[in-house]
């Protein structure tokens, strides 16, 4: 079937700023679609990319202006569709109803807001009709608006240590969401006082062992048309956080949670179901939703499930003719920045001996030789981008 008709639907991806981003940018662009980029930052990394048809530097989110500029840049430029990131969808959610139709996502306000939510999220999936949704969530606790804050020992039996997370949806101001660890359950019934006078909600988590691992879908009218997963080898620090180096996985059982949990959400389009996998009792737990891409996006695109352009062809009514997925087994690093800040976190971290600092900068340049693992950067016809962020991220850690 020809893709020709690709070339007739620009698309503009927000946040080129963003390693995700920069991700479907080069999906969209390598497939044929004119490739329309914007950010708040002037240096974004994604304006630099080859499969960049177009840059715009655009006003900051918060600016009385953006919305303004966002009308004129897609009547002048006849964008098809937004490839949105959960800044810009709080942006223009006084505006939703006027951008729906560029959308790639669930049409429903509530569903897309509620995807957004980490609290709206373990309410849905507590409260579902069906185990399944209900199964593999970790101790937890949802505070709200008007209602009593329960004591501290609610907070020590979770599980320590505990994590605190709140959503820019749900902000009094203009703050956006974020995670905060606490270490025993009274620092937590503080801190939950704290954020509840700038929050309307907060989701406490108890801990849960085990590594990081994500199952990843596209869905459209209720079936996955695509699917993944990964499991995290580092993160940064090296204590638990964001991944820098990762591989294909699959573990059937968590897919089929995940695909339960996130149809409880009725969500449309792609997603990220966060998990806890414990390797030594096969236990897991899930932590949240992400209902937009994510940094780990271009290990799918080099395992051959291209979750950007299947969505947009989707949502173009080109849908694939059968599922995608799960690709080929293959691992991938964001070696500048995020590697080096995992070595970094090790040297820093007095409990380690020298002997381990030193194993984990050998495994760096290991990896680093290894020709058989994939690098974020290190992209088929975008290869510039990989020494222009070695060279700001060694300038960044050198204090420069």
């Amino acid at each position: 079937m020809s893709s020709a008709w690709r070339s007739q639907s620009p698309v503009l991806v927000t946040d080129a700023h963003a390693l995700g981003s920069l991700a479907v940018i080069r999906s969209l662009g390598r497939a044929g679609y004119p490739v329309h980029v914007c950010s708040q930052r002037p240096d974004a990394l994604g304006f630099f990319s080859t499969y960049c048809g177009t840059r715009a530097t655009c006003p900051s989110y918060s600016d009385a202006g953006f919305l303004d500029w966002l009308r004129r840049y897609i009547k002048e430029h006849q964008i098809r569709a937004i490839i949105a990131s959960e800044g810009f969808l709080l942006s223009i959610r006084g505006a939703l109803e006027e951008f729906l139709p560029l959308l790639p996502f669930s049409t429903s306000e509530a569903v897309i807001y509620a995807a957004m939510s980490k609290a709206d999220q373990f309410a849905a999936m507590s409260q579902d009709p069906t185990s399944a949704a209900r199964s593999h969530l970790p101790p937890f606790l949802l505070l709200q608006v008007d209602e009593e804050i329960p004591a501290a020992d609610a907070f020590e039996a979770l599980g320590r240590p505990l994590f605190l997370k709140v959503d820019g949806c749900y902000s009094r101001g203009n703050e956006g969401g974020s995670v905060h660890k606490a270490t025993t359950g009274a620092e937590a019934h503080e801190l939950a006082h704290k954020l509840m006078q700038k929050f309307k909600k907060v989701l406490v988590q108890g801990h849960v062992p085990g590594r990081g691992a994500g199952v990843f879908f596209l869905i459209w009218d209720g079936q996955p048309l695509a699917e993944f997963m990964h499991l995290r080898l580092h993160e940064v620090p090296h204590t638990g956080g964001v991944s820098s180096y990762r591989k294909s996985w699959w573990h059937q059982k968590m897919r089929d949670d995940a695909l339960a949990k996130m149809k409880a959400m009725n969500w449309q389009g792609v997603g990220m179901m966060e998990y806890r996998w414990d390797p030594a009792t096969d236990q897991f737990h899930f932590l949240e939703m992400n209902g937009r891409f994510w940094g780990s996006l271009h290990l799918m695109l080099f395992a051959g499930v291209d979750f950007p352009t299947l969505l947009v062809d989707t949502f173009l009514r080109h849908p694939p003719d059968r599922v995608i997925g799960p690709g080929k087994n293959i691992s991938c690093r964001y070696t500048f920045p995020r590697e080096l800040m995992y070595v970094w976190s090790t040297w820093k971290d007095a409990q380690l001996s020298w002997t381990s600092k030193l194993g984990y900068a050998m495994e760096f340049l290991q990896l680093s030789l290894d020709p058989r693992v994939c690098s974020d950067l290190w992209f088929p016809g975008d290869r510039l981008l990989y020494w222009r962020q070695a060279v700001r991220a060694i300038r960044e850690l050198a204090g420069g």
